[in-house]
């Protein structure tokens, strides 16, 4: 049965080749993933051929209050995502130990962007499509609309060439000021990542992770090239953080945090510039900065990505792909 035995490693690990080097993937459907989202349960399924495997559906479990489970698929599957063919088969394929786990609904949001033919053909083979109906942030769990940077056979100096000529002064002021940014993939960083990250949530009163969600990506990707963790000092005091991850094909700036004492010295900039210089030097197409809620200047997250892609559309996504299978409770979900 292609569901990946938990307990073979042989199997586990031509899963995770699979998903690492496959043409449509995410570091967020790597085997690892259940290891930093351990309080969810992973299920990995596949779909093979002449016992090569040709497509991976990892999925997360986690209960609800009724005590049935939430599977989700997130960025995946790793397969084309306009295949909806090869989509059902892997939904099809995890059917029967979806059920026996009591999954009412399994939610995938692929990396591809919306259109109202794929949008269509999705409903059309009976999936609830949750995308444009969408108004508020926060309303998908991941946002709809997302700052990618075109960074395809691009070195770092052509890819600066595209930014407004704001954002290029500001990245050149900060690498002049002093600033020294360090890269690892240590745990000794850490420390330092989760104290400027803390420090940016609370002064915007948002929700944040608890260190040890990041001490498990760490473990988990220690030494595979994966994830950096980058640091701003100046004059040796710690200024902002930054974390990304190497995937598929692109870099994704996944988190980071300020400790907004020397706004002056543009910080951000410089770390936007050496994570875009990671991406250039290793080859990816690119360079994902991560979401925005709105498409204007009244959104800062807008205010600041943007002019960095300024020429570029902002990527709005296909966003979630609801295959439910039971209604009842999947209408109290989503109420």
């Amino acid at each position: 049965m292609p569901i990946v035995d938990l307990n073979n490693n042989e199997e586990l690990k031509k899963y995770e080749e699979f998903v690492r080097n496959a043409p449509y993937t995410s570091v967020t459907q790597d085997v690892g993933w259940s290891h930093v989202k351990n309080n969810w349960e992973p299920m990995y399924v596949y779909l093979e051929k002449d016992g090569e495997i040709t497509a991976a559906m990892s999925i997360l479990m986690i209960k609800n209050q009724t005590g049935k489970k939430f599977a989700y698929c997130s960025k995946g599957p790793v397969c084309d995502p306009s295949d909806v063919d090869t989509i059902d088969a892997l939904v099809q394929e995890g059917l029967e130990e979806l059920k026996a786990q009591d999954v009412f609904l399994l939610r995938f949001d692929p990396e591809i962007p919306f259109s109202e033919e794929l949008d269509a053909k999705f409903q059309e083979h009976g999936y609830i499509t949750r995308n444009r109906n969408m108004t508020k942030a926060h309303d998908t769990i991941q946002p709809l609309y997302n700052i990618v940077v075109d960074v395809a056979d691009k070195n770092i100096d052509e890819v600066m060439a595209n930014m407004t000529g704001k954002t290029r002064t500001k990245i050149r002021k900060s690498m002049k000021s002093g600033v020294e940014v360090t890269s690892s993939d240590d745990m000794s960083d850490i420390e330092d990542f989760y104290t400027a990250y803390k420090t940016m949530s609370d002064i915007h009163g948002i929700t944040y992770r608890p260190i040890e969600y990041f001490q498990r990506m760490v473990e988990v990707f220690h030494g595979t090239g994966i994830m950096k963790i980058f640091i701003a000092r100046y004059e040796g005091k710690l200024q902002a953080s930054a974390m990304a991850f190497n995937y598929g094909d692109k870099v994704w700036h996944m988190y980071g945090g300020s400790m907004r004492v020397q706004n002056s010295l543009m910080i951000p900039y410089f770390l936007q510039h050496e994570m875009i210089e990671w991406s250039t030097e290793t080859g990816k197409k690119r360079y994902d900065m991560g979401g925005v809620w709105g498409l204007d200047n009244d959104d800062g997250l807008y205010r600041f990505k943007h002019p960095f892609a300024p020429h570029q559309d902002v990527v709005e996504y296909i966003g979630e792909i609801d295959y439910v299978l039971d209604k009842d409770a999947y209408s109290e979900f989503t109420k």
